[in-house]
């Protein structure tokens, strides 16, 4: 996945921004920090009005200022919008949320992944390993080291793996949790290394849908954050 910042001729970001748009606001920082769905109600040359997000069944607390990022789906990407909170409007009808737009938008293709290094305990499954050998076949337990949209990689030691034979375009299922729900995907092997008595598989996802595609993004994107504020902090 490569994020890159647009120029004005490149993307016509009113486009996305257009009225009924779902998307999901996310805020990294501070008491409120947490991602919350809303949609684009209205658009002028130098603002958004969006519907109000709700936490715990009131309106999340939003002052003026207040940085958030707003991410929506077009087009088989993802675009992301620095925002700032303008002011709040609750006379009539529903309570809507104005914010400005700080510079250009990052659009983020769902085909060229950043990948993420993590150290997950996962579940793995060897579907073409399960057709020869039913009986013999079970879960493995492996660890991902790093994940992206696009697949993953793991690792696993030869005494758990035993004599299981992993060759390019195997099917495989992989069971990780994600936002505190466990997913399971398949997926097919791109890649088969052996360090010794270490297996080390890349997998790449036949197809996510678009709730956990969402989720991982999330994820991949608050690590990406955590990663610079590290490298900031260091200098």
């Amino acid at each position: 996945m490569q994020i890159d910042e647009m120029d004005a001729t490149a993307l016509d970001y009113f486009s996305k921004l257009r009225p009924g748009k779902k998307g999901e606001i996310a805020i990294n920082a501070g008491i409120y920090k947490g991602h919350y769905p809303t949609y684009v109600d209205d658009v002028t040359p130098d603002s958004v009005a969006m519907a109000h997000p709700i936490m715990k069944g009131a309106l999340l607390p939003a002052y003026r200022d207040m940085n958030f990022t707003l991410t929506l789906e077009d087009g088989g990407a993802l675009y992301v919008f620095d925002m700032s909170v303008r002011r709040v409007e609750t006379q009539s009808g529903s309570p809507t949320l104005w914010a400005s737009i700080n510079g250009l938008p990052k659009r983020i293709q769902r085909r060229q992944f950043l990948r993420m290094s993590c150290l997950w305990d996962i579940l793995v499954f060897h579907l073409e390993n399960e057709a020869a050998r039913p009986m013999s076949t079970s879960w493995l337990s492996a660890k991902a080291v790093d994940i992206s949209l696009g697949g993953y990689r793991f690792v696993a030691g030869r005494s758990l793996v035993g004599d299981s034979i992993f060759e390019l375009g195997d099917s495989m299922l992989v069971r990780f949790e994600l936002a505190s729900a466990e997913q399971m995907q398949t997926g097919r092997i791109t890649r088969v290394t052996r360090k010794g008595d270490i297996l080390e598989v890349g997998v790449g996802f036949d197809a996510l849908p678009a709730s956990v595609e969402k989720k991982l993004f999330e994820y991949i994107r608050q690590q990406e954050i955590l990663s610079k504020d590290s490298d900031d902090d260091k200098r």
